[in-house]
């Protein structure tokens, strides 16, 4: 994997709601199997928040991403959500529990609610070419 050249730190967010029906360690663990690093934790009762500043942490989105050619899915999403220095995009949460990449345009594509993923860089361009090119 190609290591993006940023001229400035990149902080990642990753935020999953916890339903009823679920149990947080499984939560816990669909995060961990598709963000790696970023140390995800119960909060609020409900939800599970992660937060990372290692572009490694995004490993396995970026080799999944180009496995199934998706890159100009997830670019048009990465530009279409971006205001500022500011991105985000939607996971589905029961393909991450198989450690599955799936990235969705809205919160109703994943039945249980998505994990949704924030990327706060200076240099986001470049770290949005890093992640789709």
């Amino acid at each position: 994997m190609k290591r993006p050249f940023l001229r400035s730190t990149m902080d990642l967010e990753v935020n999953a709601r916890v339903n009823v029906s679920e149990s947080p360690t499984k939560v816990v663990n669909a995060v961990t199997s598709i963000i790696s690093r970023c140390s995800p934790e119960l909060k609020y009762g409900n939800q599970v928040i992660g937060r990372s500043v290692h572009t490694n942490s995004l490993e396995i989105i970026y080799e999944q991403i180009r496995s199934r050619s998706a890159q100009n899915v997830f670019r048009r999403i990465l530009i279409g959500n971006s205001n500022k220095n500011t991105t985000w995009f939607f996971l589905n949460k029961q393909a991450a529990s198989v450690g599955v990449v799936a990235i969705i345009e809205n919160e109703q594509e994943s039945p249980l609610g998505p994990i949704r993923v924030t990327l706060n860089c200076e240099d986001l361009d470049t770290l949005i070419g890093w992640l789709v090119d």
